[in-house]
């Protein structure tokens, strides 16, 4: 829609910073009241009134309730105290101290109040039935004390946790009562007291295998009660790869999940499909943060992360119904409800220099000018040969001096060379977490810089987080968090990289003055008789363009969580995310343009979500265990943009935002949005002695965006854990088997919010007749589909987990099969409608594949440890059916059974030569494109006997065929030493590089172009590099020699392909294998580093993408179909140095 807005600012304060303002003070707003409403809570409950009514309970029971009645917990020993006493209690609104009274009055039991425990003993308690004041130090396996562990009396919270030295003093401890040492990332010990007043202990790391929690959306799980598919990537794998993006990090982490970047600047984005392409319109997972939904993750630190789980299978995704089909990625960031001590700080940070790699096998000036000669040549029907006349060969170099000088003495620019220089790139990243009483905080701010291999390229970053958790009561919590994060990036101009990259070697940059030539291309700059290019010297180009992304988000969540009985918890959580993203871009006027230009893109969004959950587990007889999650939850957006485009300045300011030129109007566009969507769902789990899993969801979504707004999303999965059968005890070697059986369907909505909806012709004027009333207003917009229905993803999964001889080999292996229905996509209408097109749903897709994991420990010993993980997964994706048919749609390429993305051409082996073109009789040429030597060798795939559009067939897919990874951590006491490798195998693209740069793909016999194979007849003109002429002047001028055939060419020169060539020119394989990073790491001991109160230090260096081994011609093979100023340009390799601390 294009209009005239208002502006956007009210009092000279701009309207985002005023709203920016107002959800800042709402976000601690609710700080606030979740400190007080603690405060108040705990003080409330010192004043509690008990009321009960008890006949012939046990003494258990009666403690038990008031227990839940009250702040108030009992301590005793069961050998003193006999708890199976049977005893009456009635009170009524009556103190602790009425209750005590009447509970004891006649019995042989002391009391004791101190604080919230009552301590309960006999008149003839001795020795180990004694309270004890118990002393004590925790201390790791290097024997350092270890400050934080939580010490407590099980059953009780009688607790403490220990200073910074690891001791500990605590009181109230009967004589046979249990100690638990519990601390994060260490195995429990629980001690038994026994008497005695002085306990050490050592604790140990834990080993996390398939006891770790996973979050399954809403809510999380033990891994080895899972029933769907779900792989999880930890915070010590996202930091040890060392990239300044969260996507780059998980790269290769997960099968199933295929990740490749799209470009080689600072802050560029990623593309990512979990288990293939749903659509036809392609689609990103869903991402959630810290429960909130976002659109993406490029804002956050990856030092932030403490864990992301990717649920894959629709048994998982259900629970997000109608936004889960493409799969979803949850993100859990460094939280309050992580914090274990009183107080820890952390530090971890990297520097790293960026140098370019892999470039291509460009021309030099002389191949460069042999194919350029060839370019000139022409064809003689008369005499069948290909000439050179006179004035082509004079066109070869345009008789210019500079260029034959060049040519004589083989010295060139370097124009990739001049336009970059190394890159760097740091992260810093400080955490602060710790406990005081009952509440938690975490606060974390990190800044992260990288300057680009490209001449002011540059990105800045800065994150800031906090959140705070407050546990009342065993019946109440409160909770609050936020995120902002403000990213920067100016990725300079991006035609001066473009054209920086077609500028050939043989034109000089600057002049005999060392001044920038402007237009290094024209006669007057080469004296010459002609021009290569008229196009504006690119280092002008970027000294003079800015293009500059301002990108501002804050995200913020507040909880009340109420237990009012054992098992059952209610939550609520409101979640408010706010986004405002800025791209503007300068061009002073040069010879590329006649005035200077400029662009003012404004986005905003805010949107909430409500979520209400509850949630009641309870386990029955020991061996059932039944948990049910019940979710309401509302979503609102609200979407606006303004674009302003400018031209024709008075003054080169540089800034986009100084727009005091002539306005574009039909440049300048704006709009708005708003959407809504209310959820239901359910989720309940099962399982039987661990053994027998059961899982069911369904999800209820009604969505603004359709006419049709509701939908039901169920979901069914069944696990069993083969290994825990009694006839599977004596295999000893199998230390974990678990089948997974899922069946579920997922959704999507994926279109603009009104397309269901006919809107006003913003872009027309109408008049109106209103009773004689002539009024102007918007014509009646394009007719709509009302009937527009949900995407619809059904998937079966079967899966199995497995570990063997200890776990020491584990993994697990998934197959499933996804048919997504009813595709919402905009298809092409017959003229007749009067209308050209109209989003429907349009056909399905299938997608079938295998996903492997394999995790080894190869050795493991007092010094030595290796470890290796594998991923393997292949997907086989095709469309079913197309505009309710099962018929190809050829002109959009189309195919049943085949593919989304597929290349369909002709296929094409080689090029006819001379003698083989001779042999061919004039029917012949004529009925297979042979009409000159030279020209593409088509197939004649339909054996027909002659070439027409019937012969094309389908050469390949941008979809790999299969992906994999191999990461592997070799340690030697504190060295530790680890790489990764990732591979993506069977991607054929329609390349970008090739479309600039391939002799038989682009028109431009100016620019640079790769070494390639190319058919050079035989006979005619072609320049003579072993002597050139030289003049009175002592200016070497070139000679001339015949060229012989190149009969054994692989591709045709551009030109003279022939009618059945197609874009052969520019195909390729872009399969790659890279060694994604190499880690050399050394932990400093704790005997070192414990006088600096440091409790862990680690020192490391990492080499970024060091090896990319490929067939692939050009820059780089993931970018491929990225265009030049979009950033396809050089790989980079990145030497890091990096240092994590903890306090």
């Amino acid at each position: 829609m294009k209009k005239k807005c208002k502006p956007i600012s009210q009092g000279g304060i701009p309207l985002w910073i005023r709203k920016t303002l107002l959800l800042m003070k709402f976000t601690c707003l609710l700080v606030l009241l979740t400190v007080f409403q603690s405060f108040a809570v705990k003080t409330a409950a010192q004043g509690t009134q008990i009321s009960v009514d008890m006949k012939n309970t046990t003494m258990e029971n009666i403690f038990q309730t008031i227990e839940e009645e009250s702040s108030y917990y009992f301590l005793y020993s069961r050998s003193v105290i006999d708890v199976t006493r049977k005893a009456d209690l009635k009170v009524d609104n009556a103190n602790i101290q009425q209750v005590l009274e009447q509970l004891f009055n006649g019995t042989d039991i002391n009391y004791k109040i101190e604080g919230r425990q009552i301590v309960l003993t006999k008149d003839n308690e001795t020795g180990s039935q004694q309270v004890l004041t118990v002393t004590g130090t925790v201390t790791d396996v290097n024997g350092l004390g270890l400050p934080g562990v939580t010490v407590v009396v099980k059953g009780t919270t009688n607790g403490m946790v220990t200073d910074f030295d690891g001791n500990y003093t605590l009181s109230n401890v009967a004589g046979d009562a249990i100690l638990v040492f519990s601390f994060v990332g260490m195995q429990t010990q629980e001690v038994p007291v026994a008497g005695k007043s002085s306990i050490s202990v050592v604790l140990e790391e834990e080993t996390i295998g398939i006891e770790e929690v996973v979050a399954v959306g809403y809510g999380s799980m033990k891994k080895s009660d899972l029933t769907g598919s779900i792989s999880s990537v930890s915070a010590e794998r996202i930091a040890s790869v060392g990239t300044s993006s969260v996507m780059g990090a998980l790269q290769g982490a997960s099968a199933g999940v295929d990740i490749t970047t799209n470009s080689t600047r600072p802050g560029a984005g990623f593309s990512i499909q979990v288990r293939g392409q749903n659509s036809l319109n392609s689609g990103d997972p869903l991402y959630v943060v810290d429960g909130i939904i976002v659109d993406d993750i490029d804002f956050l630190n990856p030092s932030d992360i403490e864990k992301i789980d990717v649920l894959k299978d629709a048994s998982s995704t259900a629970i997000y119904g109608s936004r889960g089909s493409n799969g979803v990625v949850i993100v859990q960031t460094k939280g309050a409800s992580a914090a274990k001590s009183k107080l820890s700080i952390s530090y971890d940070g990297y520097y790293g220099v960026r140098e370019i790699t892999r470039i291509p096998d460009f021309m030099d000036g002389r191949e460069w000018t042999d194919f350029r000669t060839s370019r000139y040549y022409t064809w003689d029907e008369t005499n069948q040969t290909y000439t050179l006349t006179s004035s082509n060969k004079t066109a070869v170099t345009q008789n210019s001096t500079i260029v034959n000088q060049a040519l004589y003495d083989q010295k060139y620019t370097d124009w990739l060379g001049l336009g970059t220089k190394n890159g760097s790139q740091q992260n810093h990243y400080v955490n602060i977490s710790g406990m005081a009483q009952d509440i938690s905080y975490n606060i974390g701010a990190g800044y992260q810089k990288e300057e680009g291999n490209f001449l002011e390229e540059k990105m800045d970053k800065y994150v800031f987080k906090g959140s705070i958790n407050h546990k009342a009561s065993k019946y109440f919590s409160t909770g609050a968090n936020f995120t902002m994060s403000h990213q920067i990036v100016n990725t300079g101009s991006q035609y001066g990289y473009r054209d920086l990259m077609r500028m050939p070697v043989v034109l000089p940059a600057y002049d005999e003055e060392g001044n920038l030539i402007e237009q290094p291309g024209i006669k007057a700059s080469i004296n010459g008789d002609g021009n290569f290019t008229s196009s504006a010297n690119p280092l002008i180009e970027i000294q003079s363009g800015s293009h500059e992304t301002r990108r501002f988000d804050i995200l913020g969540s507040a909880f009340v969580e109420v237990r009012p009985i054992e098992g059952l918890s209610i939550k609520s959580t409101f979640s408010p995310r706010f986004n405002r993203t800025r791209i503007g871009y300068y061009y002073e006027a040069n010879s590329n343009r006649s005035v200077s230009q400029a662009e003012n893109d404004n986005q905003e969004s805010f949107d909430w979500t409500w979520d209400n959950v509850v949630n009641y587990n309870r386990r029955f007889n020991v061996d059932h265990n039944l948990n049910f999650t019940f979710i309401q939850s509302a979503y609102k957006t609200r979407y606006e943009y303004l674009s302003i485009y400018a031209e024709d300045f008075a003054y080169d300011s540089g800034w986009y935002n100084m727009l005091g030129g002539t306005i574009g109007t039909g440049n300048s566009e704006s709009g708005y949005s708003q959407t809504s969507m209310l959820s239901f769902a359910a989720r309940a789990n099962y399982d039987y002695a661990g053994k027998y899993m059961v899982t069911g969801t369904v999800r209820y979504d009604g969505s603004s965006k359709l006419a049709d707004k509701w939908a039901a999303f169920p979901s069914a999965a069944l696990g069993w854990r083969v290994s825990e059968e009694p006839f599977m005890q004596d295999v000893r070697w199998l230390s974990n088997l678990k089948a997974r059986l899922s069946f579920g369907y997922s959704g999507n909505n994926n279109i603009s919010a009104y397309s269901t909806m006919q809107t006003p012709n913003t872009d027309s004027t109408v008049y109106y007749d209103f009773d004689g009333t002539v009024v102007s207003g918007f014509g009646v917009g394009s007719p709509v589909n009302t009937a527009l229905t949900w995407e619809r993803t059904r998937e079966w999964n079967f899966g199995f987990d497995f570990g063997l001889f200890n776990n020491k080999v584990n993994g697990a292996v998934d197959l499933y099969d996804k048919l997504s229905d009813g595709l919402l996509m905009s298809r092409t209408l017959t003229i007749e409608s009067g209308v050209d097109d109209m989003t429907d749903n349009i056909g399905s897709v299938n997608n079938r594949g295998i996903e492997i994991t394999v995790n080894t420990v190869n050795i493991e010993n007092t010094d030595w440890r290796w470890t290796t993980s594998f991923t393997f997964a292949s997907n086989r994706n095709a469309i079913r059916s197309l505009y309710g048919k099962k018929e190809d749609v050829v002109n959009e390429a189309r195919f049943i059974d085949e593919p989304i993305n597929v290349i369909y051409d002709y296929k094409v082996n080689g090029v006819y030569n001379y003698a083989d073109w001779s042999a061919m009789s004039s029917d012949e040429r004529s009925a297979m494109g042979a009409d000159r030597p030279g020209y593409a060798r088509a197939i004649d795939t339909d054996k027909d006997g002659e070439m027409t559009t019937d012969d094309k067939v389908i050469l390949g897919s941008i979809d790999p065929s299969w992906t994999g990874s191999v990461t592997s951590t070799l340690s030697y006491k504190k060295l530790d030493l680890s790489f990764n490798i990732y591979t993506r195998q069977g991607v054929f693209v329609n390349d970008r590089f090739l479309q600039e740069f391939g002799p038989s793909a682009n028109s431009q016999r100016g620019r640079p172009k790769v070494n390639m194979d190319y058919y050079v007849p035989g006979g005619v003109p072609r320049a003579d590099w072993s002597t050139f002429d030289i003049d009175d002047s002592g200016q070497p001028w070139m000679t001339w020699t015949t060229s012989e055939e190149n009969a054994d060419a692989k591709m045709p020169l551009y030109g003279y392909t022939g009618n059945f060539y197609g874009s052969n020119g520019s195909y390729q394989d872009a399969s790659f294998v890279k060694v994604r990073n190499i880690t050399l790491g050394y932990t400093f001991d704790k005997t070192l580093i414990s006088k600096a109160h440091l409790s862990y230090a680690r020192i490391y260096l990492n080499i970024l993408n060091p090896f990319t081994f490929t067939d692939y011609v050009g820059w780089d093979p993931e970018y491929a179909t990225t265009t030049l100023q979009n950033g396809n340009g050089p790989s980079t390799v990145t030497y890091q140095v990096g240092l994590n601390l903890k306090f």
